[in-house]
This record gives structure tokens, C-alpha cells and sequence, in this order.
């Protein structure tokens, strides 16, 4: 299932969309040129970038996946990796522990699937 945080991180022009955006990806639709930032399962990585089309695969859409950010583009939802990258380092002033801040910083906030009418 995909779960959202509350205050994602957008584009402008995602920001416009937003619900459509999230009901095409729980359908699996009409997804081509958007990017989502999630947070990775694996252990050394911190965001992953994927292209929205995966969620065309039933399979992968029905995984559990917590979105932080919806991009028009590549370059773009690589801007958005960069600012959260920023906003860590001026929050701790450091570079380090960027994987270990996110998770808890997201799993402090409350995150809602899809089907919510934002």
C-alpha cells in the first residue's frame, strides 16, 4: 500500500495535482513522466527515485512504500533530494546519520494511504 506523509515535498507543478496525481498512482495509471521519492528498504541507502510507471505493476503498487515527494522530472526530484540533504545539515549541522534522522523523523509523523481525499 502506498502511504503518504503529510506534508510532502512537491513541485509546482505536482502541487497542482496532487490529488489526481495520488489517485492515478493507486490505479496505476497515466504516470509517465513523474518521479517518486520514497523512502528505501534498504539498509544503506536512504531515498530511492522511481519512476511512477512502476506503480503500474499491480505488484509493486500493493507493496508497502512511504512516499516523501512527487516530482515532474528526474532533475527535479533530484532538487528535491538535494533539499532534504539541506534541511538535514541545518538541522544537525552535520552530514552523517542523514538515513537514521529521516526514518525517525518519518515514523514520528503520521502517514496516510492513498485512499484519502487530500
Amino acid at each position: 500500500m502506498i502511504h503518504y506523509i503529510d506534508k510532502l515535498y512537491l513541485t509546482e507543478k505536482t502541487d497542482k495535482d496532487i490529488s489526481k496525481i495520488k489517485r492515478k498512482l493507486r490505479l496505476g495509471i497515466g504516470t509517465v513522466s513523474l518521479y517518486v521519492i520514497m523512502l528505501s528498504k534498504n539498509s544503506t541507502d536512504v531515498f530511492e527515485i522511481v519512476p511512477a510507471q512502476m506503480f503500474k505493476l499491480r505488484k509493486y503498487r500493493h507493496m508497502d512504500h512511504t512516499v516523501i515527494g512527487i516530482a515532474e522530472s528526474r532533475k527535479k526530484a533530484y532538487e528535491i533530494v538535494t533539499q532534504l540533504i539541506n534541511e538535514h545539515f541545518l538541522r544537525t549541522g552535520q552530514y552523517t546519520g542523514l538515513r537514521e534522522d529521516y526514518f525517525k523523523l518519518f515514523s514520528d509523523i503520521d502517514v496516510k494511504d492513498g485512499t484519502d481525499k487530500a
